[in-house]
């Protein structure tokens, strides 16, 4: 608990210095505000009280809002209201201050509200808005250990638009293959772009290119349970059905080895079969 206290203390330290207005991606109309030494010190004290308590504490908001009453124009602070907020599922208190955040530092939160709207609060038609601004503005990159591009495709797989979501995985593979050129194909993309584009070949009816995706998946993640599942839902749908019913049971019997994105114990990820509020995939 002291080394990660001390890490958040380090990173609030970085945020407690002023910025150069014509450097730091802030908007035009956000005044910047200048912190006396004692402001900093006052700043710093309020962010170690809101750590010394639970972060999904009321005493843990109130603290943060001590600090911003001093420097409200610090995106980070703003960031760290909404992040508990949205990993309680309040999804409509977090959203004005995950917005602060990006009207404060959009070049540092932009990517990440996009993400936010992808994985927890579903709101997939503004999480494309803000990816494909992010994009734009600042190029390609990742956020929380996935492309741009990689969000944008499941985005798209949730609003039933399967080809537009073929066509951000497949970016989003190239853009792994470019970043990592030495490595084996299975290595250089997240198991997970294997199985979207899995996925979304599954969605369109084209079995044969899925199960090359399910595979490519279980070669990054072995036993994966769900790339097994619908693996054998392929199998089946191409008429090979005895043997996908093998698949399908195999996959029940690795259902364990589901997601293991970090974020997989607040949210249940698009097409995740094997999760807690899944009845069918129990122990009986």
């Amino acid at each position: 608990m002291k080394k990660y206290l001390i890490l958040l203390l380090g990173v609030a330290s970085c945020n407690l210095v002023t910025k150069d207005k014509n450097n730091s991606g802030v908007s035009d109309n956000i005044e910047i505000t200048k912190l006396t030494s004692n402001d900093s010190v006052r700043v710093r004290g309020y962010i170690e009280k809101s750590f010394s308590t639970p972060l999904h504490s009321l005493e843990h908001q109130q603290y943060l809002d001590s600090a911003l009453a001093i420097q409200p124009d610090n995106a980070w602070l703003w960031q760290q209201k909404a992040m508990p907020l949205y990993k309680a599922r309040k999804y409509q208190l977090g959203k004005p201050f995950l917005a602060k955040a990006v009207a404060h530092d959009p070049k540092k939160w932009l990517d990440y509200s996009g993400f936010m709207k992808c994985i927890f609060s579903k709101d997939y038609l503004n999480s494309i808005t803000d990816l494909i601004k992010a994009k734009n503005e600042y190029g390609d990159s990742y956020v929380m250990d996935h492309t741009y591009n990689f969000y944008i495709g499941l985005d798209y797989l949730q609003l039933n638009e399967f080809n537009k979501a073929k066509e951000f995985l497949v970016k989003s593979k190239e853009q792994q293959f470019k970043d990592f050129p030495n490595a084996l194909p299975q290595e250089a993309c997240h198991y997970l772009d294997w199985y979207y584009s899995g996925i979304a070949d599954f969605e369109l009816g084209n079995y044969q290119e899925a199960i090359v995706s399910f595979d490519m998946a279980l070669k990054g993640y072995d036993n994966f349970a769900d790339a097994l599942y619908f693996k054998g839902r392929s199998m089946t749908k191409l008429g090979n059905v005895e043997e996908g019913v093998e698949w399908e049971k195999k996959a029940f019997e690795n259902g364990d080895n589901s997601f293991n994105e970090d974020n997989a114990i607040y949210e249940i990820y698009p097409y995740q079969v094997f999760h807690k509020l899944n009845e069918s995939v129990r122990p009986k």
